[in-house]
C-alpha cells in the first residue's frame, strides 16, 4: 500500500474532528447570521435572508462596541504583558524550589471555574472587600473606593485571567536563553541593566510577539470581566453576543456579533505575519 495513502488514513480522525467541531459550526452560524430574527417565539424565521443584522451591527451603537471591544483588548494584552515579563524576570532569580511554589501558584487559579475566580475577585475588590478595608484600617482612605462597575475592574478580572498564561511562556524563554551569553558579557563589563537592554531583550522580541498576538486574540472575546466587573459602558462583543441571545432572544443579531468577532480575531492573528511576508518578499526583490 502507498505511504503517502496510508499517511492520509491516519489524517482522517483528526480533520474530521476538525469538520465536525469547527467548520461545520462555523458554517452554521454564518448561515443563521442572515436569517430573519423570529417576530414571536423561536430562534429565527427558516428560510429567509437578509442583511439586516449586519447592518444593524455597522450602526452607531454596534461600533462603539466594536472600538471599545479592541481598545479593551490592546489594554488588557499591554498590561499583562508588562506584568507578566516582570513576573518572569522575578521567577528566573528564585530558588528552583521557590520556582515551583510560583508555578503552582499560577497554575492553582486555572482549575477551578473562571466564574468562581470573578466572584472572587468581587468579593476582594468590593465596597466590604479585603482591598478597601486594609486601606481604610491604613487611615490611606476614608470611604471605600470604586473598584468594580467599572473600567477598572473589567481590567483586573481580564488581566487576572490573561497574566498566568503569559508569565509561564515568558519565563520559560527566558530560561532557554544561554548564559554563556550573559556571562560573557557581565565579564566584558556590561552592567545588569545593558545586558537585559542588549541580550535578554532582544532575545525574547520573538516571544514578546507571539504572546502579545495570543493575548488580543483572547482578549477580544473578553467576557467575564467586562459582564460582572465593568458596567454597561464596558460592553464587548462577547457580552453583546450573550445580550442578544439569552436577554433578548434575538439568535440571528447573536450570531451575526459572533461571525464579527471571529473575522476580526482572525485578522488581528494573520495579518502581521502576512504584513511580515510581504516586506521581506519586497526586500528580495
Amino acid at each position: 500500500m502507498n505511504k503517502k495513502f496510508i499517511s492520509y488514513i491516519f489524517i482522517i480522525p483528526a480533520l474530521s474532528l476538525i469538520i465536525l467541531t469547527i467548520i461545520t459550526p462555523l458554517f452554521l452560524m454564518i448561515r443563521v447570521s442572515f436569517l430573519k430574527p423570529p417576530e414571536g417565539t423561536g430562534f429565527y424565521i427558516p428560510d429567509t435572508f437578509s442583511f439586516q443584522n449586519y447592518q444593524s451591527v455597522f450602526d452607531t451603537y454596534g461600533m462603539s462596541i466594536i472600538i471599545n471591544t479592541i481598545i479593551f483588548a490592546f489594554e488588557v494584552s499591554f498590561f499583562s504583558l508588562l506584568l507578566g515579563f516582570a513576573f518572569a524576570i522575578i521567577m528566573q532569580k528564585l530558588t528552583y524550589l521557590w520556582q515551583i511554589i510560583f508555578i503552582i501558584s499560577l497554575l492553582l487559579p486555572k482549575f477551578i471555574s473562571p466564574l468562581i475566580v470573578i466572584f472572587g475577585l468581587q468579593r476582594l475588590l468590593g465596597g466590604h472587600g479585603i482591598v478597601n478595608q486594609t486601606l481604610i484600617t491604613m487611615h490611606l482612605i476614608n470611604e471605600p473606593l470604586d473598584l468594580i462597575r467599572n473600567h477598572f475592574g473589567a481590567l483586573i478580572a481580564e488581566i487576572y485571567l490573561t497574566i498566568p498564561f503569559i508569565t509561564l511562556f515568558l519565563f520559560f524563554r527566558l530560561n532557554s536563553i544561554d548564559k554563556e551569553n550573559l556571562n560573557a558579557a557581565t565579564g566584558l563589563g556590561a552592567s545588569n541593566y545593558q545586558v537585559f537592554r542588549k541580550i535578554t531583550l532582544p532575545m525574547c522580541y520573538p516571544a514578546i510577539f507571539i504572546i502579545w498576538q495570543l493575548s488580543i486574540a483572547w482578549n477580544l472575546g473578553s467576557f467575564l470581566g467586562p459582564l460582572f466587573l465593568g458596567n454597561p459602558s464596558n460592553n464587548t462583543m462577547s457580552c453583546e453576543v450573550y445580550h442578544q441571545a439569552f436577554e433578548i432572544g434575538n439568535w440571528p443579531l447573536a450570531a451575526t456579533w459572533s461571525v464579527l468577532m471571529a473575522a476580526i480575531i482572525m485578522t488581528f492573528l494573520y495579518l502581521p505575519k502576512l504584513t511580515i511576508s510581504f516586506m521581506f518578499k519586497e526586500n528580495s526583490k
